[in-house]
């Protein structure tokens, strides 16, 4: 039975680099399974000038002693082996944490053979079983909870089209898709495709928990690339973001609320300085700070905000404020879970509502269409 070419060229690099000297073509003839199979001496030496030709396009440093006819061939280990790998105690940390990250999703059996062949290859480390202990405390996690993550990222790696149903509207019907895929980015907690809508034209990024019914792929494999240089992050992060055009004036306790403060603009009114006395004449926020923050969703704003407690205060805009304080009603309220619930339901529909405005699968990304560049 003749040898397959790969298995035919893996067995010549193995015979010769684990040969003490040059090794002549009669001896590879004879001893390298798979090139005994040639019916004649010229049929032998026309295989072996194609596999020597395709292990130097490969990049294999295959050496000659003599004339291509007569001479011996030898591949040096030092040249074609890979350096000892060696990790610094905090490298080896992060591949621990590397190899924990995509536990929970549809990359697990892949990220854990990979990470298990370069602890393998590396020097032992009599610290290791301490560092992995340490790791074992941290889990982080990249959720693929999404059905259609693993056909997507599947036709991404082979370079294949395919054709789902996709709700533009988050209450509305699936509209039928065809998108030659370029990659999956998870942004900010969600998790998006990028592609090349074929029916549109243009470059559209698809929220894959908008993705009705199964996803099928279509067309042959490997006819599908990236533009070059293209980054799918910024392509995703300037399709969904929405502008910060409304803003909330805070009173925040001093010391307080660190993160809200990291987001504000000046602590200014009408082009005029304020102070809370001013803002609530009352006086039961004396002394707190002046706080302008700019925002684009409410529910999202009125969360981090109930977050901190009796140390904000929601001066405007009123909608801000009565989402806020019924966010912590239902937090402090004895039947706390039932009235939470309603208002996490309440958030969920106004996100849903907010979420039209983003409208990422009819956003055009300025990028090279496949098969062009610019």
């Amino acid at each position: 039975m003749a040898t397959a070419k790969a298995e035919r060229l893996l067995n010549l690099v193995i015979a010769l680099v684990n040969s003490p000297r040059f090794r002549t073509a009669a001896w590879i003839r004879e001893k390298v399974a798979g090139y005994s199979d040639a019916p004649t001496e010229e049929a032998f030496f026309r295989t072996f000038e194609r596999d020597k030709t395709e292990l130097r396009d490969l990049g294999i440093p295959l050496q000659s002693d003599g004339t291509e006819t007569s001479g011996g061939y030898r591949i040096l280990p030092g040249e074609f082996s890979l350096p000892q790998l060696s990790f610094t105690p905090s490298e080896t940390a992060a591949l621990g944490l590397a190899s924990r990250l995509w536990e929970t999703t549809a990359l697990a059996g892949a990220g854990s053979n990979a990470i298990r062949k370069i602890r393998d290859a590396g020097v032992p480390d009599p610290d290791a079983e301490q560092q992995a202990h340490a790791v074992g405390l941290l889990q982080p996690r990249v959720r693929t909870g999404d059905p259609s993550f693993a056909p997507l990222y599947a036709a991404v790696r082979a370079g294949r089209a395919v054709t789902f149903g996709y709700r533009k509207n988050p209450a509305g019907p699936g509209e039928g898709r065809n998108v030659q895929p370029w990659g999956l980015v998870s942004y900010k907690g969600r998790w998006y495709l990028v592609g090349h809508d074929v029916e549109r034209a243009a470059t559209r990024t698809f929220r894959l928990s908008r993705i009705v019914g199964m996803v099928h792929p279509v067309g042959r494999a490997g006819v599908v690339s990236a533009p070059a240089e293209l980054d799918l992050l910024a392509l995703v992060a300037g399709s969904v973001e929405l502008p910060a055009d409304r803003t909330a004036t805070l009173l925040i306790r001093p010391g307080a609320a660190t993160g809200l403060r990291r987001r504000s603009a000046r602590d200014e009114v009408g082009g005029q300085a304020v102070t809370a006395d001013e803002l609530d004449p009352v006086g039961r926020h004396a002394g707190w700070d002046v706080v302008r923050v700019p925002f684009a969703h409410l529910w999202d704003t009125a969360r981090t905000i109930a977050e901190q407690g009796p140390d904000v205060f929601v001066v405007e805009p009123p909608d801000l404020r009565e989402s806020v304080i019924r966010l912590l009603l239902g937090a402090m309220s004895s039947d706390g879970p039932a009235l939470q619930n309603a208002a996490e339901a309440d958030a969920d529909q106004a996100a849903l509502d907010e979420d039209e405005d983003e409208d990422e699968d009819e956003v055009d990304l300025a990028v090279a269409e496949p098969g062009h560049r610019t």
